[in-house]
């Protein structure tokens, strides 16, 4: 019987081809008799885990997929160091998955002996040449550098970079983007005619023309340009070096350094280059930007009072919405996108609406709300009574999901038995590789609506506790609701409304949650516990 393996292969770079490698591989396959179930190649550093290839390869081995993993050599599996690359053999160890390398004929984990201590050895050594290779080539581009001449990177707007020839002996540089170049002097042209960033972004929507990415050109990319020194012919390296950002989406990151940390002007590293807009032209922009960045231009505060102001959100496109002032006394709620606050997404439709009839109206629903407690404790058990009386269908649903679940596990068993013990053509085996792919999209898929479900069926607070919080919260509340001033009107709306929709036809939908655990003081932020939600229409 044959054993099913796996290969896994790492270049550096897009350049490099492994086919050579892989061809080995599978000749050595043959000779132990194993059947290659997938080969897995990543082109890109060894130096972080974080790769898709290797991560897949890891997934498939801890689902039973193969049982032997056969690699080109030990720093073309991982350049982390000593620590992280015994820390990934112990774990497809412990799922039983064997590593073989082509290169070092002792690496092999499937038998006893001194690998480890051979695997620690070659790893710091992997380690420790990775290091060199930096810091050798960081010196050569200091070197260049110092010498005014461009490394690799990505060209200003208005310039493309042309890559250095090494066997003519010739530097990289930029040449002029004429297309670009135009576009740049409309830019400065309007600016000084119209003296708003915003303006210019939108007349250059309205004539149709995009920026480098093939998207309308953004209000900030409008100001980078405006102030590149690069249009006068400065252009600096070593603005900015890597750091370790202060906050990440993902706990597990692939590099370390994601941020970016601004370095003083003294440390950048100026190159001359071709300048493309006049330099008094250049400064005089520069004057009317920092003349409209003084203190006295800038908008104050608004002088009008907006009581739902952050909690109306747009039903088709989800953005938040802004206020607006229109004749100089009418004051409205409308979506941001109605005037293209993104010009790269389509306008928006959504209605717009009066804030003095909306914040009227929520106000006294909040209002009427803390007045009546037993409004609150109703809705709270028409929510339970509904949810209870739901509980029976969602059960049989998820039980549903989970025998659907449990078949096709066992059809995937059956493909891995066939897949190893019979044989068949390649083409076959890719129509059972694409089958299991799909299997396991399938399961994922059941996941989420089980989870859902499990949800749906997740019982309410005890009601007796519930009820006598409301009671206490409402009391609370009551007793600030005597002739509030807007601020304290502003922050009783913000803790008992979630979210406001404006509908289609003019109706508003009103979110309300109960806010728990309050403190004696009502103006200090507490934790919110959602436990309501009432929706309200009203045709205003």
């Amino acid at each position: 019987m044959e054993t099913i393996s796996g290969i896994y292969l790492r270049v550096s770079t897009e350049d490099q081809h492994p086919e050579n490698q892989i061809a080995d591989l599978k000749k050595l396959a043959d000779a132990l008799h194993c059947k290659v179930f997938e080969t897995y190649v990543d082109r890109e550093s060894g130096q972080y885990s974080d790769r898709k290839e290797f991560q897949r390869m890891i997934n498939d081995a801890e689902a039973g997929k193969f049982k032997i993993l056969f690699i080109w050599a030990l720093d073309r599996f991982s350049r982390e160091g000593i620590k992280a690359t015994l820390t990934h053999i112990e774990r497809l160890k412990d799922v039983g998955v064997a590593i073989k390398s082509y290169q070092e004929s002792w690496l092999d984990t499937s038998n006893e002996g001194i690998w480890q201590l051979l695997v620690a050895v070659m790893s710091w050594a992997a380690k420790e040449e990775l290091k060199r290779f930096k810091e050798r080539s960081m010196a050569g581009k200091r070197t260049m550098l110092n010498a005014g001449r461009l490394i690799g990177c990505t060209p200003p707007y208005g310039r493309k970079y042309i890559k250095r020839d090494r066997e003519k002996g010739v530097d990289g540089r930029f040449e002029r983007n004429e297309a670009e170049i135009e576009i740049i002097n409309k830019i400065y042209k309007w600016y000084l005619e119209l003296e708003s960033i915003f303006l210019v972004a939108k007349r250059l929507y309205d004539m149709g023309i995009k920026a480098r990415n093939g998207k309308f050109f953004h209000a900030s990319t409008v100001r980078k340009i405006l102030t590149s020194e690069s249009n006068i012919g400065n252009f600096y390296y070593g603005k900015s070096r890597a750091c370790e950002a202060k906050y990440h989406i993902h706990k597990v990151r692939k590099y370390k350094l994601s941020g970016r940390k601004k370095n003083p002007k003294s440390e950048y590293k100026l190159i001359k280059i071709e300048p493309i807009i006049d330099e008094a032209i250049f400064r005089e922009v520069q004057n009317v930007i920092k003349k409209r960045g003084r203190k006295d231009m800038r908008i104050r505060q608004s002088k009008y009072e907006f009581l739902c102001q952050g909690l109306v959100r747009c039903i088709y496109c989800g953005r938040i919405y802004g206020t607006k002032i229109q004749n100089k006394h009418y004051q409205l709620y409308a979506c941001p996108q109605r005037r293209f606050s993104n010009f790269n997404d389509p306008f928006c439709k959504a209605r717009s609406i009066s804030s003095r009839k909306l914040d009227g109206e929520v106000w006294n629903y909040v209002k009427g709300l803390i007045e009546n407690e037993k409004l609150i404790k109703e809705k709270i058990k028409f929510s339970k009574d509904r949810r209870e009386k739901d509980k029976v269908s969602n059960q049989k649903r998820c039980d549903i999901l989970i025998n659907e679940k449990s078949l096709i596990k066992n059809k995937k068993n059956k493909l891995f038995e066939l897949y190893s013990e019979t044989q068949i053509s390649e083409a076959t085996k890719q129509d059972i590789k694409n089958k299991l792919k799909d299997f396991e999209d399938r399961e994922a898929s059941l996941d989420n609506q089980i989870l859902e479900n499990k949800k749906k069926m997740t019982d309410f607070y005890n009601m007796e506790v519930l009820e006598t919080e409301i009671e206490r919260i409402c009391n609370i509340y009551r007793g600030k609701l005597n002739n509030p001033d807007f601020e304290l009107k502003r922050y009783i709306t913000r803790r008992w409304v979630e979210e406001i929709n404006i509908l289609k036809d003019g109706s508003v939908v009103i979110k309300m949650k109960v806010p728990f655990e309050l403190p004696d003081n009502i103006i200090k932020g507490e934790q919110n516990i959602h436990c309501i939600r009432r929706a309200r229409k009203d045709n205003l």
